[in-house]
């Protein structure tokens, strides 16, 4: 009697998962839900102050941009939740309401393919009890629940974190941080190691212009548009430079044409630089590095790209 009873208890059991996985595999939620991504899945912010308001978008440059990569339209919904203990990172504390941050849109239509950059704006109250505070929120993407729908419905969803600080942020996160902008950025300083082919010449000045000869680029993949601004610093051993090739020298002259650029969208530019080296006879037959780096400009921390660029001159004939 016992064994027909477990018997039973297992053919059921067996039904019931053959149901709960055809309700999945039939439900809209769970196959467009593969279907949704983001560009990137947590924002750290610093420096803000109570009584102000902040929109991500426009003073900020980050959207929140959901993509429907599925093969069918989708309504998209994107609300603001507390975290949950397992969700909330380390000198962080939950954020007291969620009102303080909003979504526009909130609610939105995607065809196939189709993007929506929605922008998170943040509104903290006047009040001293906030400030030098760490607080983090949940953005959460999901599909929008259809009215009327019959049968059983099925949220599926995913948080993106967003932290925000009312004073100085957690030196720990800084470096997470910048990993996090450039990530969702999509702009890069290409290559990070950039050898010239040629030997230059001691005695004549050498134009990297990309046409005569290749030079490092600024390749933005992005839909926003960015400012740079180029140096060259005297100090590169923090860079990671090849051992075999030795700092420039004061005497070797490293110009960059335009210090200053606006980086347009979805767009390549050439970094124009120019190598002076004196006609003498401690310049040639050696192996020299510089540091481009280029700083981009709107953020509230040190943003850096770079490339190390390396060269030889001629032998001495």
């Amino acid at each position: 009697m016992q064994k027909n009873s477990q018997g039973e208890n297992e053919m059921v059991m067996k039904k019931c998962w053959k149901i709960l996985v055809a309700l999945l595999l039939a439900s809209q939620s769970f196959a467009a839900m593969h279907g949704l991504a983001t560009k990137f899945g947590e924002v750290i912010l610093s420096g803000m102050y109570p009584g102000m308001v902040y929109s991500m978008k426009k003073e900020r440059k980050l959207p929140y941009t959901v993509i429907n990569n599925a093969s069918e339209r989708a309504e998209v919904e994107v609300t603001i939740a507390k975290p949950t203990s397992s969700q909330l990172k380390e000198n962080y504390e939950e954020i007291p309401d969620i009102t303080w941050v909003k979504v526009f849109p909130a609610h939105f239509t995607l065809e196939q393919g189709e993007e929506m950059d929605c922008d998170l704006i943040i509104s903290i109250p006047e009040e001293e009890q906030f400030t030098n505070r760490h607080f983090q929120a949940m953005v959460k993407t999901q599909l929008a629940a259809k009215p009327y729908s019959p049968g059983v419905s099925l949220a599926f969803s995913y948080s993106s974190r967003i932290r925000f600080s009312t004073g100085p942020r957690p030196e720990s996160i800084i470096q997470e941080y910048r990993e996090k902008i450039m990530e969702a950025l999509q702009i890069k300083i290409e290559p990070l190691s950039f050898f010239i082919d040629e030997k230059i010449v001691p005695g004549k000045k050498t134009r990297l212009d990309g046409r005569k000869n290749n030079t490092v680029q600024v390749i933005n993949r992005s839909r926003e548009n960015f400012s740079f601004k180029f140096s060259v610093p005297s100090r590169i051993k923090d860079y990671g430079i090849v051992t075999e090739y030795e700092p420039v020298p004061a005497e070797v002259k490293v110009t960059i044409k335009k210090k200053k650029m606006k980086v347009k969208p979805r767009s390549i530019s050439d970094i124009v630089m120019e190598i002076a080296i004196p006609d003498k006879e401690e310049f040639y037959g050696k192996n020299y590095a510089f540091v481009v780096v280029g700083k981009l400009m709107g953020f509230d921390i040190p943003i850096e790209l770079f490339s190390r660029v390396y060269f030889r001159t001629e032998e001495k004939k």
